[in-house]
């Protein structure tokens, strides 16, 4: 298991947020995380591995317009989002033309927050996606700030390159 201290980026995070937003972190262990994200049928890649480590099991709780906003990455609220089926992820991926791992959900429409393997941070729902930033901690920076592109897109799916299986995009 993790303490909370443990973790390199929290610090940081707490400073660059500073009052705006209630940082909980959680007791992370993350073979377990990893175990209940293949039991629900997802495939645990390095990039899902290093983020669990590094930022698993928080829950981040800011105000907008009078109201609160939570996006969390504690390992079973993210596995019960709506988004959260591995059939998403995979469609989301195909689409995208890149790998993503799902690593939490925000707001009350429970998005999924999706990262790639570059690092950019998105979020996906039943309007499409929404890039906020690259990196975990600037893309919390930016929603707790409301600065953020909140344009949606929906890209087409990349065309298979010669002898690529479609599923290899995703």
């Amino acid at each position: 298991m993790t303490g909370n201290d443990e973790r390199e980026g929290l610090p940081a995070l707490r400073e660059t947020l500073g009052g705006a937003a209630r940082i909980e972190v959680h007791p992370l262990d993350v073979a377990d995380a990893c175990r209940q994200y293949v039991e629900d049928g997802y495939e645990v890649t390095d990039l899902l591995r290093e983020f669990l480590a590094a930022w698993g099991e928080l829950t981040v709780t800011w105000q907008y317009r009078e109201r609160d906003v939570v996006l969390t990455t504690a390992v079973g609220p993210t596995l019960e989002a709506a988004h959260a089926t591995p059939r998403n992820l995979g469609i989301f991926g195909r689409r995208l033309g890149r790998r993503v791992a799902l690593v939490g959900t925000v707001f009350d429409t429970e998005e999924a927050v999706l990262i790639t393997e570059d690092g950019d941070v998105l979020l996906a729902g039943d309007v499409g996606f929404q890039r906020v930033a690259n990196g975990f901690a600037e893309a919390l920076r930016r929603l707790v700030a409301a600065d953020y592109d909140r344009t949606f897109f929906w890209p087409d799916p990349p065309e298979p390159a010669a002898g690529q299986a479609p599923s290899d995009l995703g």
